[in-house]
């Protein structure tokens, strides 16, 4: 018997694996981009805190006023890259600032929050959820200041 080319079966096989394969490729592409996104909300935060520094070192230990999330401080806008914004397609930042009951003592904070849990999961993997970290209701908080004025 003289065969040439491949049965159905044997194609259907090969379909299935690559189908397979694919699936498998596309569910990575998908935990990697969540990952490259933590890793730049990651670096967001220490811009946002080296801003807030430089502004905090220039205007005599005063703090920028909070605004609402996504909002970006107005008064860290020169201390911030051209360009910088506190919302993103994916996930928005917040800056938060408390004055602890009338006295000097701060809490400052930067709080990332978003509508796609696995992002704030892939942020809590890379870092942590322990100070200066903290999550609650899908948002993570990165503390600047603590309330005890500990940078």
């Amino acid at each position: 018997m003289n065969r040439r080319g491949w049965t159905f079966i044997e194609l259907l096989t090969v379909m299935i694996i690559i189908g397979i394969l694919a699936s498998i490729a596309v569910l990575k592409y998908i935990d990697l981009t969540r990952t490259a996104y933590a890793a730049k909300v990651a670096g967001e935060f220490t811009v946002v805190r080296l801003a807030a520094y430089n502004y905090e070192a220039d205007h005599n230990n005063q703090w920028p006023a909070e605004v609402g999330p996504g909002i970006t401080p107005p008064e860290l806008v020169p201390y911030l890259p051209s360009g910088f914004s506190f919302t993103n397609s994916s996930y928005t930042l917040d800056w938060d600032n408390f004055t602890s009951g009338g006295n000097a003592a701060y809490l400052l904070g930067v709080t990332c929050s978003s509508s796609d849990a696995r992002l704030i999961n892939a942020l809590v993997q890379n870092l942590g959820s322990k100070a200066p970290y903290f999550v609650v209701n899908g948002t993570l908080t990165y503390i600047l200041i603590d309330p005890n004025g500990n940078y």
